[in-house]
């Protein structure tokens, strides 16, 4: 066997079974006028693979070892089109901005008519006796930045007509300087998460340690929810930290045992959510009709 055929088999094994040691894809995103879009939701679905461009749009993809060049790599951001490349893709256009095109809100408009409406906190509404809590940080995680992208969030249930005024919920741990979220509603089917009910990127700022209640005011964005849709995902991901001392690592929601509701998560941006029985301390305050 001659050197040359020797080079090229191997080159055909990398390329079929992926890199021999992780490595970093970069770039920044940018909208068609070349202006920054942070928080964009960047993946490898099923693969626990997943992270957000930061403020200025420019992100880092850890690849792993056993992870292939024709996997492919999404882009997904409310208000755009979806991109989907390769990860050899991404690897040639290293350090190169990726330009994505606006899409037309596709979400049904809906408006009610709020004279008759009643309030309404849909969720749960206390922190309970401290016993239980869920937690942003798992043993696995290496550095903060592996939380990027992470969710937590609990089912709603709609028995009527809501437009939604507030969203809060309970901090029972916090170890950061500063942190960002990102409130995201999906319309669940058959207990699993579909598509997204809003069409606005809501992105909330925590500082300081705080622990507690945080609310946020939704009024801004008219987010109206159907009673058809009988009930729904609230979730909040995680898209930005700044730790107060070098080893702070948790944050955590109040959770407790509840047969009517599910606690979902997912570690990564395009991962399947996993549920479990219970809830989080977290509630929406809403205007629905009689």
């Amino acid at each position: 066997m001659n050197n040359v055929y020797l080079t090229y088999l191997l080159t055909l094994i990398l390329i079929s079974t992926g890199f021999s040691q992780e490595i970093k894809l970069k770039g920044k995103i940018t909208d068609k006028n070349e202006i920054a879009l942070p928080f964009v939701n960047i993946g490898i679905p099923m693969k626990h693979i997943g992270t957000v461009s930061n403020r200025n749009g420019d992100y880092i993809l850890k690849i792993p070892s056993n992870i292939l060049e024709i996997d492919t790599v999404v882009l997904s951001y409310i208000g755009y089109k979806t991109i989907k490349k390769s990860v050899a893709e991404l690897k040639d256009q290293n350090d190169i901005s990726i330009q994505m095109e606006t899409e037309e809100n596709q979400l049904d408009e809906v408006v009610f008519e709020t004279k008759k409406f009643k309030d309404k906190k849909l969720g749960r509404t206390d922190k309970g006796l401290g016993f239980m809590h869920f937690n942003f940080y798992t043993v696995h995680e290496k550095e903060i930045d592996d939380r990027l992208s992470k969710e937590r969030g609990m089912n709603i249930k709609l028995r009527k007509n809501c437009r939604l005024e507030k969203f809060n919920f309970a901090i029972s741990q916090n170890e950061f300087k500063s942190l960002k979220f990102r409130i995201n509603i999906y319309r669940l089917i058959d207990g699993q998460p579909e598509d997204l009910l809003i069409s606005d990127n809501i992105i909330f700022e925590i500082k300081n340690e705080q622990i507690g209640w945080k609310s946020i005011d939704l009024n801004p964005y008219d987010i109206y929810l159907k009673e058809e849709l009988g009930e729904v995902l609230l979730t909040i991901q995680w898209v930005e930290s700044n730790k107060s001392k070098a080893d702070s690592k948790f944050f955590s929601i109040p959770a407790s045992k509840s047969p009517f509701h599910k606690i979902y998560s997912r570690e990564k941006a395009m991962d399947n959510f996993e549920s479990q029985t219970g809830s989080l301390s977290m509630y929406l305050d809403a205007k629905c009709s009689n």
